[in-house]
């Protein structure tokens, strides 16, 4: 996934040195139209440039006589272009590209050979795009996380309190980006509605876009949604659906979101394993977010999808009042 994006990001950066260059041509012909005289010079200068090139390579017996005398022509030369530059108030550089990163010329790489910070910087971009989080990661993410949101007192018969339970998903969230790379961990958020699940969501998927991994967001219904163009209208399929679709298998960290919303039935049972199964045969990292109870999971998916579940995600329960309606 990372290769191919710095691939695509790459074939931009050639298209911007093409467009520069191609503006660098029009306005050098642009001078050669105002400037008789001017295409000439450059000429010579190009020339005589080439020449000293042979020479080095040649290398006669007369070599330092020969070099000194192309160099002053040279000089000369140059000397007669910036007379035309000043007296037509022309800057030195016109007829450069302007390229839109002067570190590293629209190449992505700065001359020791390192990614330059604006490369860096659209690769972020990128990642955020395809993430279908963009604007949820603007408000929600570990900065804006606010534990005092949790009530501090007792709920049910839960031994800790939902503050205090937020506390332990904080940290094994937090972890679990830290570590992304050296834990092979996904994650379950289950427990009902306005807890919490989807903000701590968010908050994994900014910290990980940052740090330049490829995450995908959906809810259950669309993913299938994805899943069934893909499957039965190929045809018709849009390329945006069929991006889709290979992200779903091939993203650092796919979220699915409101697990159980989904219309249940053989097609989205076998294909939720598939997904699953797939994604832990190539050690891909998933996180679900569901309303259900563990007890109604079983009840609703194959004893294939839970087997799977229950062995490879840490299961991390969310409780206490709905705080959609206690903010109100």
């Amino acid at each position: 996934m990372k290769k191919q994006l710095i691939e695509n990001i790459k074939t931009e950066y050639n298209k911007k040195r093409l467009k520069a260059a191609r503006e660098a041509d029009l306005r050098k012909e642009e001078l050669y139209e105002r400037i008789p005289g001017l295409e000439e010079i450059n000429r010579k200068i190009s020339l005589a440039s080439i020449e000293l090139s042979k020479l080095y390579l040649s290398k006669p017996d007369d070599i330092e006589e020969q070099v000194l005398e192309l160099k002053e022509k040279i000089t000369c030369l140059k000397k007669n272009k910036d007379e035309f530059y000043n007296k037509y108030n022309i800057p030195k550089n016109f007829t450069e590209p302007n390229y839109q990163c002067s570190n590293c010329n629209d190449t992505g790489y700065t001359l020791e050979g390192k990614r330059c910070n604006c490369m860096n910087k659209q690769i972020i971009n990128y990642l955020y795009d395809i993430s279908n989080m963009i604007h949820m990661l603007k408000r929600e993410n570990f900065d804006t996380f606010d534990i005092n949101i949790f009530s501090n007192e007792l709920y049910n018969k839960e031994k800790l309190t939902p503050r205090q339970n937020m506390y332990k998903i904080l940290e094994t969230c937090e972890d679990f980006c830290n570590n992304f790379d050296d834990v092979n961990m996904n994650l379950l958020f289950y427990g009902g509605t306005g807890l919490g699940k989807t903000f701590m969501c968010n908050c994994i998927a900014k910290a990980l876009i940052d740090m330049e991994k490829s995450v995908f967001y959906q809810t259950a219904f669309h993913l299938f949604e994805i899943v069934e163009n893909h499957k039965f209208y190929k045809q018709t399929e849009t390329e945006e659906n069929r991006i889709s679709y290979n992200m779903i298998f091939d993203c650092d960290l796919l979220i699915i979101d409101d697990l159980g919303t989904e219309f249940n039935n053989s097609f989205t049972n076998a294909e939720i394993f598939n997904i699953l199964n797939e994604r832990l045969i190539t050690e891909k990292k998933t996180i679900i977010s569901t309303n259900l109870s563990l007890e109604q999971m079983a009840e609703t998916y194959s004893d294939r999808i839970m087997s799977r579940v229950f062995s490879n995600y840490a299961p991390l329960k969310f409780y206490g009042k709905d705080l959609r309606w206690e903010s109100k």
